[in-house]
């Protein structure tokens, strides 16, 4: 079978992302990489996230510069493959390639130690890294973990160049989320708090009754499930649930919560919440909120004011319960071109009535 060439483009990962930026590039020229095999890493201004091989291939050219802001559908590097690749183009179009970066030749790897360093079992780390380690005599002590609970990865063993962009792409994200904050300042909004008394078994079960319960009063008050950017009504009910990633926050947008059943939905937030710590998030989740709420309720913050994303025209925070009087704070902002104040005080009233 004849061979071809591909260009992996830089992803559109929501409806209003018009460019990214490239963080790092984990292959070289001449790399053979399999489907699923991580390519490179793309910063937006809502999420980061890892952009990997359509297929089996080998890498030709790499086009990108790391730290550039590419536009949605510029090529990032060339795959030379035998697989028929099907294209998620997003309707925009990949441009041409007229001409290929010459890139630098890939640094020599260091030699193997050959005599093994015995590893601090109290080190966590993922078993193939732990393997990695003694093959190549490695302390795991004397890696920085990037993982979830500071758990030494696959990644950070075998890959120090992309270890070491760790710390880079966290700045990048808190760069970008305060960017995003930035522009709400234009917002005309208002926040309203009150306290509530109810209990949960866990955070996620928490999280997902709040989920649920914001998404019926937007279902019934379809003025605010709109993107105030377009104006347009959505045709789900999103809402965003801000959640830790290992390079800063994430958004993760659950859609039609209110519309499945309650074991479902803890179960679709407990497991997004785990692919979040891992800096993985489903690109299907990164778009479509009218909505975003901050549960702290599982932490020592008390309250929280809750701030409006550029697109949304409601967002929510819950802090943790008061040890003296067992009740949490909820606060509520709005848009004030799409709902008032006495308005936005009747939704959080029935809010808290239903928790």
């Amino acid at each position: 079978m004849s061979a071809f060439d591909y260009a992996v483009i830089m992803p559109k990962m929501s409806m209003t992302m018009e460019e990214g930026e490239l963080l790092a590039v984990r292959v070289n020229v001449g790399d053979s990489v399999k489907s699923g095999d991580v390519l490179f890493d793309v910063a937006t201004d809502k999420i980061d996230m890892e952009v990997e091989s359509p297929a089996d291939g080998v890498v030709k050219a790499i086009m990108g510069q790391i730290g550039s802001t590419m536009l949605v559908g510029a090529p990032v590097l060339m795959l030379e493959t035998a697989t028929q690749v099907m294209s998620f183009d997003f309707n925009t179009p990949a441009p041409e390639v007229e001409a290929v970066v010459e890139v630098p030749a890939p640094v020599a790897v260091a030699p193997v130690v050959v005599a093994p360093v015995v590893s601090l079992e109290s080190v966590k780390a993922v078993p193939k890294a732990r393997v990695i380690a003694r093959e190549r005599g490695i302390d795991l002590a004397s890696i920085t973990p990037t993982g979830p609970d500071n758990t030494v990865t696959f990644e950070d063993i075998s890959n120090p160049q992309v270890a070491g962009a760790h710390d880079a792409r966290k700045a990048a994200n808190r760069k970008m989320v305060a960017a995003s904050i930035e522009k709400t300042r234009t917002i005309p909004q208002i926040t309203l708090s009150r306290f509530s008394s109810h209990t949960t078994a866990s955070l996620d079960q928490g999280s997902a009754h709040l989920v649920a319960t914001w998404a019926r009063i937007l279902r019934r008050n379809t003025h605010l499930n709109l993107s105030t950017i377009t104006e347009d009504l959505r045709t789900h009910v999103g809402v965003a649930l801000i959640m830790e990633s290992k390079y800063g926050l994430a958004m993760p947008v659950f859609k039609d919560p209110d519309l499945m059943p309650v074991a479902q939905l803890v179960e679709w937030i407990k497991s997004t919440r785990q692919q979040s710590r891992a800096g993985k998030v489903p690109l299907e989740m990164l778009s479509g909120a009218t909505a975003s709420i901050f549960d702290l309720s599982d932490t020592k913050i008390s309250a929280a004011i809750p701030l409006l994303l550029p697109s949304h025209t409601t967002a929510l925070s819950v802090g943790a319960p008061n040890a003296a009087f067992g009740q949490s704070e909820i606060s509520l902002t709005v848009d004030l071109r799409y709902c008032d104040s006495l308005e936005a005080a009747n939704f959080l009233d029935q809010l808290v009535a239903t928790l």
